[in-house]
């Protein structure tokens, strides 16, 4: 009897054991990962002692993964199973007359493009593109009142915790992208004034495909802007440009949550979905008015519905994600690169499925060896092409214009040795490699020089996800590990390949696609400890990883918040000149009776721009800018009162001033931020 109590009091014992360890790696695994994180960017710190805790901390990360049953492992989705479809139109004689149609309008329309005029060929390309559609859009066989029924069927299925859960999300997306946006970032550049001209432009009638000032945009961030001018209260200055890309930047949540929770499940979606919505990365590039989140907006959408084309092979998730390519390469330089990703991801499938094939497997319906893959697959590539048609005429008509941006960053005006060439790239590589957890972008506009693009909560997990896709790569053959890491990488390219200027590199704006990937990725191995802590024995394990959840999520908001709202804020006003401050000044000099005609801002060698003074004030047009050279002799005539804003070491100019109006008035602008103080000439 003894033994018997001995035996279960052991039992019992190795019981609690288990539970603690069970316990105990799951917690000290993001406890260790985070001290890392913070030891390796603390400049007095030691960057052994936060090696040594990622170490130990991506030691305990693998025992659990190695201990773990495989099928405990967040899952692929299942192989969906393809809803019989059928074209919107049923007659085949009806549809070929209808894409013989589209390429005949796709065709002029191309003619009508000719000399970057819009209008010439708007309305035949907006008719190729219904007739294509009508072509070759299918939609699913229903019987009558099926449609209803499906309806029915989804929001029955639809787990009502998960889209509370994600509405949520999106609030908090929402508040890190509007809270404070006229004041944070509160100051412009010379590229925030070239925005505005070209929506000026707009607003007064141009209607280009491509607008070639300051070495050529895409045009589609201009007629947003435009549209958001015309027809709401919002005029044109860099609130409205902040408003524009805030937008977008928000339409990137719903779908980071979509293509994560395809990859490896819902808990991954949401935690993805909710990195995204509090990243200062997105948050900076997003609030900033310029067009650097447009590549996140459409090519995590367009990787979406491709990825669930290769497992459906649905022609309308072909069809859609042309769409969003077609449309994303009317945006941002970088947005570039997605077609290339689609040959190389497209490839990738092939290739794997084909060795499929070879081991004698069979084909099924959704293989990419299958017919009607290659079918969608070049179906998709023609409604891409059409959709992007306009900038092709461009190409064809202005090269130099279309592709001055990308290879003033990848050619020199030497030839580099192929030796030169090579080490650039590598040292380009690593720079990029390293800016998720030890240094980042140096461009003040965009970030806090030298930080790290992720938080130190994503920052930490990041890590170790990029450990789980390598394990799970080369012990388990994963198709999905091998794909995330091959997108993120090939969206961080537009940043690695300026080879002319290294120094831009890594940059925020430019690998701004990568942001949902690497906040997927940073998802991963914090899904996978909650899923541990969730095998523990009573409610307790549930208890334990919802508090860790919380309390690693307030961290991280917290974080964000501080990192972007108050430090951030701060950095941009130290960096750029206060053109605000200077629009004040000019509104109050007009508010009082003042002239705009006769307010100046004397220029200085790397001062504020002018023309974001006027904007500042409500005047975009205003660009009353007196050079060293452009003192005029009629300045000293008429009555009228006159204003002139000086650089506080511009004393040659203020001598002039003082000599052309003696009784004119100095004062000295006390800025809120040291160093930017100016000096105000009154005339009365």
């Amino acid at each position: 009897m003894n033994t018997t109590v001995t035996d279960a009091s052991r039992s019992e014992a190795q019981q609690q054991m288990d539970w603690l360890k069970g316990l105990a790696a799951p917690l000290l695994i993001p406890i260790l990962a985070m001290a890392g994180q913070w030891l390796i960017t603390q400049p007095e710190a030691s960057l052994i002692a936060g090696a040594a805790c990622f170490a130990s901390s991506l030691a305990l990360f693998l025992w659990i993964l190695a201990g773990w049953p495989r099928a405990a492992l967040p899952a692929p989705p299942a192989q969906s199973v393809s809803r019989r479809c059928h074209p919107v139109i049923n007659n085949r004689e009806v549809r070929v007359s209808l894409a013989v149609g589209a390429a005949i309008l796709a065709g002029a329309a191309f003619l009508g493009f000719e000399g970057n005029h819009l209008m010439g060929g708007l309305w035949l390309w907006l008719g190729a593109i219904l007739l294509f559609l009508l072509a070759f859009v299918e939609v699913p066989d229903f019987k009558p009142g099926g449609w209803k029924q499906a309806a029915a069927g989804w929001w029955h299925d639809l787990d009502k915790r998960v889209l509370v859960i994600l509405l949520a999300i999106m609030l908090l997306a929402i508040f890190f992208r509007v809270y404070r946006l006229n004041t944070v970032p509160a100051e412009t550049t010379s590229d925030h004034a070239e925005k505005l001209l070209d929506v000026r432009d707009v607003l007064d009638g141009a209607r280009p495909i491509f607008f070639p000032r300051n070495t050529g945009r895409e045009a589609l961030q201009f007629y947003v802007t435009a549209f958001l001018v015309r027809f709401t209260p919002l005029q044109l200055n860099h609130l409205a440009l902040k408003v524009g890309t805030a937008l977008f930047g928000i339409l990137a949540i719903p779908f980071t949550y979509l293509v994560s929770r395809d990859f490896f499940g819902r808990v991954v979606g949401l935690l993805a979905a909710f990195f995204l919505a509090i990243s200062h990365w997105h948050v900076a590039i997003t609030r900033v008015g310029l067009r650097f989140p447009f590549t996140a907006a459409f090519a995590t959408p367009a990787l979406f519905f491709l990825f669930r084309a290769f497992r459906t092979n649905h022609r309308n998730d072909w069809l859609l994600s042309a769409l969003f390519v077609g449309i994303g390469l009317h945006t941002y330089t970088a947005m570039r690169i997605v077609p290339f990703l689609f040959v190389v991801l497209v490839g990738l499938e092939l290739s794997m499925d084909g060795w499929q094939v070879l081991r004698k497997r069979s084909v099924s319906g959704t293989s990419s060896w299958n017919d009607l893959f290659c079918l969608n697959a070049i179906l998709g590539g023609l409604f891409s092409i059409l959709l992007v048609s306009p900038l092709l005429r461009i190409i064809i008509d202005d090269p130099k214009a279309f592709w001055l941006r990308t290879l003033s960053r990848t050619q020199s005006e030497t030839t580099p040795t192929p030796a030169e060439l090579w080490g650039v790239l590598l040292g380009n590589i690593e720079n990029a490699l390293l800016m998720f957890n030890l240094r980042g972008d140096v461009v003040p506009v965009n970030t806090i020089p030298g930080s790290p693009v992720m938080g130190i909560v994503s920052a930490a997990m990041f890590a170790l996800g990029i450990s789980y896709l390598l394990w799970r790569l080369v012990l388990h053959r994963d198709r999905r590990a091998l794909y995330v890491l091959v997108t993120l990488f090939v969206l961080i390219l537009p940043s690695i390949l300026s080879l002319t200027f290294p120094g831009e590199n890594p940059s925020v704006v430019r690998s701004g696609g990568a942001v949902p990937w690497a906040m997927m990725i940073a998802a991963l191995p914090l899904a996978i400890i909650i899923a541990r802590l969730g095998t523990l024995p009573s409610r307790s394990g549930r208890i334990v990883a919802l508090l860790l959840l919380a309390i690693l999520a307030a961290i991280a908001v917290v974080y964000n918040f501080e990192w972007y709202f108050v430090r951030y804020d701060a950095n941009i006003r130290r960096s750029l000149w206060n053109a605000t401050e200077m629009g004040t000044v000019l509104r109050d000099f007009v508010d009082e009776g003042g002239d705009p005609a006769n307010a100046y801002h004397v220029s200085y060698p790397w001062w504020v721009d002018t023309r974001n003074i006027g904007i500042s004030a409500g005047f975009p047009r205003w660009a009353n800018a007196i050079g060293s050279d452009g003192w005029r002799s009629d300045l000293a005539l008429g009555d009228a009162p006159q204003i002139y804003i000086l650089f506080p070491d511009d004393v040659a100019s203020l001598r002039r001033l003082v000599w052309l109006f003696p009784r004119g008035q100095i004062e000295v602008f006390n800025s809120r931020w040291e160093g930017k103080d100016f000096v105000i000439f009154r005339v009365p």
